[in-house]
């Protein structure tokens, strides 16, 4: 009898494995979806912590697993190998974990949300030896958890953005303008002109975060480039850009078919309900459909599903990637999660309600964007509206807290 006992009791911590590496990378998906909430993030982020917490009741065991299941290529696995690991102090697993979780980009993201999941206690107790440590890499995820926590690390940020090591240094950049360290924009502005696009990137993003609108040249430039960059400095920059500019940057967009979706999510970022008619028009192009009414959602704040609006998958249309072995594009869907909209529909319910929005002002989900309104926002908005809105307020009160709406949803 007591080995039949062990074993259930082993499976049922192997299920806890499985599903917390699973949920975490549902999580993943979620922090980013328009579907979902905060109190539906602090539900699922529940559900994570029951696994979690599995995991440490379990001991040696549970370590057992993460170490056996542990892979650079399921990010998932590194999120709760994490949390194990750097919970129980032991030097050999918190190695492993950083060396695997420095293997890509997915991992190491995984790696530091999962130093963000720990307790405030805990997580005091580790940082400080990771942003001591002689190891680069080891500073990075230090400096990377930093960011999310929003800790301040103080002249270790310093040092990390003037560390020879690129990595280190695009991590420290990235977290100065995530930690609000106005006291750095002196050190920023002197990599405006940095040759590595991502030290140059990272630099100007948070220089503009604490205020410096001397750098939006250098972020500028990154809005008309084909790069990983692109989006993201989309983000800022057409939400500072005087109309004339903005039109003219998603113009220039509009006229290659590589870079058109990201132009309709480009004008919902400016907020403005000028460019409605015209994503109403791309709602009847499938491929731009979703990405259109994205933007749409963005600006007048109404769920096509809440509102009748939604309409039915286009007959026809492929899913990207397909089920075809000699098909090479093997590309997720970007829009995978995203409703489709019945553009006659949207239509009408623009013709009744156009009136209320005004040309020329900015909005977010439905309102004029004030400091006020981006605070509720924050409260009851989906996951998009919310990062929309604690941009808008990071951007606006450049000494005030960057939200982070992907942390724990209870420490939120």
């Amino acid at each position: 009898m007591p080995i039949v006992k062990k074993a259930i009791i082993e499976e049922i911590v192997d299920q806890y494995f499985e599903e917390a590496s699973f949920l975490w990378s549902q999580r993943d998906i979620a922090v980013t979806s328009s579907i979902y909430s905060l109190q539906d993030m602090i539900h699922m982020d529940e559900r994570v912590e029951a696994h979690i917490d599995g995991l440490r009741v379990a001991g040696e065991y549970g370590w057992t697993l993460c170490e056996a299941g542990i892979a650079e290529d399921e990010p998932g696995t590194v999120f709760t190998a994490t949390i194990i690991a750097f919970e129980s102090g032991d030097k050999e697993r918190i190695e492993l974990v950083i060396d695997l979780g420095c293997g890509s980009r997915a991992a190491f993201r995984a790696m530091i949300s999962g130093l963000g999941w720990m307790d405030t206690k805990q997580f005091n107790t580790i940082i400080t030896g990771l942003v001591n440590a002689e190891s680069p890499h080891y500073r990075r995820v230090g400096i990377a958890a930093c960011g999310i926590r929003r800790v301040n690390p103080r002249t270790h940020l310093d040092k990390a953005i003037n560390d020879p090591d690129l990595l280190l240094k695009t991590t420290a950049l990235k977290a100065a303008g995530e930690l609000k360290r106005v006291d750095l924009i002196p050190l920023l502005q002197s990599y405006f002109e940095h040759e590595d696009d991502a030290c140059r990137f990272e630099a100007a993003r948070s220089a503009i975060l604490l205020g410096d609108r001397s750098a939006m040249d250098t972020l500028s430039a990154f809005v008309l480039s084909l790069s990983p960059f692109t989006l993201p400095a989309m983000q800022i920059a057409l939400r500072l850009a005087d109309a004339s500019t903005a039109r003219n940057w998603l113009k220039a967009q509009s006229r290659d078919p590589g870079q058109r979706r990201q132009m309709l999510l480009g004008t919902g970022m400016t907020g403005d309900p000028a460019y409605l008619p015209m994503l109403i028009k791309q709602m009847s192009n499938p491929e731009l459909a979703r990405a259109a009414a994205d933007a749409f959602l963005m600006i007048t704040g109404v769920q096509l599903g809440e509102n009748e609006l939604e309409g039915q998958w286009p007959d026809g249309y492929e899913v990207v990637p397909n089920d075809d072995p000699a098909d090479e594009n093997v590309e997720m869907d970007p829009d995978e999660d995203l409703p489709w909209p019945d553009a006659e529909l949207v239509k009408q319910w623009w013709g009744q309600n156009g009136g209320s929005f005004a040309p020329g002002k900015r909005y977010l989900a439905g309102n004029l964007i004030s400091s006020a309104h981006c605070t509720q926002v924050l409260k009851t908005g989906s996951q998009p509206h919310r990062q929309a809105a604690a941009l808008e307020l990071a951007l606006s009160q450049p000494e005030a807290l960057y939200f982070n709406v992907r942390e724990s949803g209870s420490r939120q």
